[in-house]
């Protein structure tokens, strides 16, 4: 165990009661046994727990009280744990976890170290039953709490001025023979870090709490009224068409010009026309969402929901509770900026939103927008292969509702990571190659502007080849967002079942045209 509790910390304070005021805690049934013959051992446990509001919202609470050895987590503690995670998926409430301590209790040795694979096994049941879990690691959060539980929950929230990490400053001290340097291991370096979602003030907790908590609770059931509207789209008659068809002989309006263009002329489009980036649409499709952070800027995420959507009563999209509007999704912007080039980070972030997309039940919306990505020696050392082909597993595998739109550039493998969806959407500024204009030029030793004219890349190409399923007249964020809600409310029209035979045999087989 080690805590850090020097003058001047921020410590657990009245934010916390306020949350917990209307839920009765109870500690585990019985107090840990004292295995280790240690000295007057309390064997009490330091986490309780119990179902109620929070923040508005009913949950599940895990508490840690750090006046019980520092918080520390023994046998009794998993054995608490493991019921709150049980409750939890029998009322299908979220579980909050209300972190506060230094890890293991040393005073159980091995016993208490066991408790951990205990806790990681119930949150097991709680991805398998596709309940949520959010953690608040308060002063401070270290050791195996953090790692097992802490590190591995849903949604991540630091508090400010909280000490945060895998070991605490002084066991680095004592293990390593110097202390960890000025401003490591706190809720702000976490955060920086891309370890933690969110790290606000204590007095910011329970708004961030709130609105988290609605991100993550089970839609409300739809009654059948209201499965009449909006109308149900037709269902394809060819097995391999995708779930919207939108092939037509004539072009949607703006998208002439595009056919007029070259190759090169498209590309230069994407990259220098008028048009939204990702970190735009991102915030016009879930303006009340909750973010999901990791430490690579070039992608971002969100869950919340899609105001404005309607409702759908399939595969993930059912109303939003609590009075949101709109149906659920986490939406990924793989490119949030014009030029980016994500890194491994980047696509661990995208793998995450996608499993998380898919447990909870609710859409994935990927905005693509990337020439491809990062190729440096500092990528390839962090993985970035491995990376990108999780994440493309991640995103091939989330059984929810999925639609890609592709914003700008759309580059290799880094780009077809977030496209491997039911549905892929282009804009008129945009392209879509198996390798940056610059790239194949160098691979096939001709001029840029002829591998881009040859590539097949622009969106009525692909269209054409199959690849893209529709074209999007839009270009300002509003417009994208209100088309790519749209399309994942007329995916969430579909059979389940059905719907992932069509994406299986859709990237399992070649494309059904040619140029």
């Amino acid at each position: 165990m080690d805590s850090d509790s020097r003058p001047g910390r921020q410590t657990s304070a009245d934010w916390r009661a306020d949350l917990l005021a209307g839920i009765t805690l109870r500690p585990a049934a019985a107090p840990a046994v004292n295995r280790l013959g240690w000295p007057d051992y309390d064997g009490r446990p330091a986490l309780r727990w119990g179902a109620g509001p929070i923040a508005g919202v009913p949950a599940v609470a895990a508490v840690w009280d750090f006046a019980v050895h520092g918080g520390s987590f023994g046998e009794a503690d998993a054995a608490g744990f493991a019921e709150a995670a049980a409750a939890a998926v029998a009322s299908r409430r979220p579980l909050v976890s209300f972190l506060r301590s230094g890890g293991t209790r040393l005073q159980e040795g091995v016993a208490g170290l066991v408790g951990l694979p205990r806790a990681a096994l119930a949150l097991a049941t709680l991805d398998a039953a596709g309940v949520g879990h959010v953690a608040i690691a308060d002063q401070p959060t270290t050791g195996g709490v953090w790692v097992t539980i802490g590190s591995r929950c849903d949604l991540r929230c630091a508090v400010g001025g909280a000490t945060v990490g895998f070991a605490g400053p002084r066991v680095v001290a004592a293990t390593t023979g110097a202390p960890p340097p000025a401003g490591s291991h706190t809720a702000a370096s976490a955060f920086a870090a891309g370890l933690v979602d969110a790290a606000p003030a204590p007095d910011g907790v329970t708004d961030w709490l709130h609105r988290a908590l609605i991100a993550l609770t089970p839609p409300s059931p739809i009654e059948p009224a209201a499965r009449a509207s909006p109308p149900r789209p037709s269902m394809p008659s060819r097995p391999l068409a995708p779930p919207v068809r939108t092939v037509r002989a004539d072009l949607p309006a703006g998208f002439e010009k595009v056919a007029a263009r070259s190759g090169w002329e498209q590309v230069v489009a994407a990259r220098t026309g008028e048009r939204a980036d990702g970190a735009t649409v991102l915030r016009a499709l879930l303006p009340d969402g909750v973010d999901l952070v990791g430490p690579d800027s070039l992608v971002g995420a969100r869950i919340g929901a899609l105001l404005g959507a309607g409702t759908a009563p399939h595969g993930g999209g059912g109303t939003a509770p609590h009075g949101g509007g709109g149906i659920r999704a986490v939406v990924v912007a793989v490119g949030a900026r014009r030029g980016s080039a994500p890194g491994p980070a980047g696509y661990r972030l995208l793998a995450r939103a996608a499993r998380l997309a898919g447990k909870l039940g609710v859409g994935l919306v990927t905005l693509v927008d990337t020439p491809g990505a990062a190729g440096g020696a500092h990528a390839e050392s962090a993985g970035i292969a491995a990376a990108i082909g999780d994440a493309m597993a991640a995103v091939l595998a989330c059984p929810s509702p999925t639609v890609s739109v592709v914003l700008g550039e759309g580059g290799s493998g880094g780009a077809l990571a977030a496209t491997v969806t039911d549905m892929v959407a282009m804009t008129p500024n945009s392209y879509f190659t198996a390798l940056s204009p610059e790239g194949a030029a160098t691979t096939l030793r001709i001029p840029v502007e002829q591998a881009a004219d040859r590539a097949g890349l622009r969106p009525t190409d692909l269209h054409r080849l199959g690849f893209a399923d529709c074209l999007l007249p839009a270009t300002t964020s509003d417009q994208v967002a209100q088309a790519a809600a749209g399309l994942l409310a007329e995916l969430s029209w579909q059979d389940p079942t059905q719907r992932r035979e069509w994406r299986q045999q859709r990237w399992s087989t070649e494309l059904r045209d040619s140029l």
